[in-house]
């Protein structure tokens, strides 16, 4: 009970930094909701990440050519699974606690990462910060992207450094994969 109520308190405080953080002048993006879900943010063009899908956000996504949703939530919305899956979009959940993140979940993300390779794939969290996170850590980990280059798609978004256990992890990610 108190897991759930602290998990809910932190992506709420999350949520409330990526909607009104982009006014402070901070690296949020200048409108989360400029997309079809939060923190819209387009790599490449096979890969996009953001943050809780927006009103009709699944069909623009299909248009765009999304096939899968990678969702990094712990407890992802049923209704946001059913939307995806309703727009013929490939879903699938690779858990990652924001408070919690481990070496076993990048291992696991990067498994379902390589399996949709030929894919063109939505990375999905609340605000997307895990998202954006476990993509540059991919990108540089095993696709062998410049180090600046998928920083600069993750800062973007939001500065991971703004908080020690994501610094800390993607230090520790890092290591293990140099």
């Amino acid at each position: 009970m108190l897991k759930k109520a602290r998990h809910t308190f932190f992506m709420c405080v999350a949520v409330s930094l990526a909607l009104f953080s982009g006014a402070s002048g901070g690296t949020q993006m200048e409108d989360a909701d400029a997309g079809p879900v939060l923190n819209y943010h387009r790599i490449n063009d096979r890969l996009v990440t953001g943050g809780r899908l927006l009103e009709g956000g699944s069909a623009v996504l299909k248009g765009e050519g999304v096939t899968v949703v990678i969702n990094l939530l712990d407890d992802p919305p049923k209704e946001e699974q059913q939307q995806f899956l309703e727009s013929g979009i490939k879903w699938t959940n690779v858990p990652i606690e924001w408070l919690n993140p481990t070496g076993a979940n990048f291992d696991r993300f990067s498994e379902v990462m390589r399996e949709y390779s030929g894919d063109h794939v939505l990375v999905q969290c609340a605000a997307n910060y895990r998202a954006s996170t476990m993509t540059y850590l991919y990108r540089i980990a095993v696709e062998d992207v410049a180090e600046d280059e998928a920083r600069k798609d993750m800062t973007d978004v939001w500065d991971p450094n703004e908080y020690d256990i994501w610094r800390e992890y993607i230090n520790e990610i890092r290591q293990a994969n140099d």
